[in-house]
């Protein structure tokens, strides 16, 4: 037991140390990083007036995407839970399933979410 805890922790040293080496070397990178530019950054993004053909296809194709992508998690969340509900599910397998309606509730969020912010990303891909 102690072995394998100590190969598992052995894989995880590289990722550790550029973790702490960035953490470093971050606070002397930042007087060379533009301020002034994150600022100027206000509620104009989420506006797409105007007659911009770009914009308007752009946050028509990132709601369509979200949408369906929102619909088939929410499907899949409906169906993972008539599982946990009504299945006979060993103990073995509930934590497969929870982990597996958690994880679809957090992809219906994320699509949902680039549904609702459909304006603001197709302001922020115009450039």
């Amino acid at each position: 037991m102690i072995l394998t805890v100590t190969k598992r922790f052995k894989s995880f040293i590289p990722i550790i140390a550029f973790m702490l080496i960035l953490n470093v070397f971050a606070p002397m990178a930042s007087p060379f990083v533009d301020s002034a530019s994150a600022s100027t950054i206000g509620s104009e993004i989420y506006n797409t007036d105007g007659d911009n053909i770009l914009a308007k296809k752009v946050e028509k194709i990132v709601k369509i995407v979200g949408g369906v992508g929102g619909a088939a998690f929410v499907l899949a969340i409906l169906i993972v839970a008539l599982f946990i509900i009504f299945g006979s599910i060993s103990a073995n397998q509930m934590g497969t399933y929870w982990k597996a309606l958690f994880s679809c509730m957090a992809g219906a969020f994320i699509f949902f979410s680039a549904y609702a912010f459909a304006p603001a990303i197709a302001k922020l891909a115009q450039g």
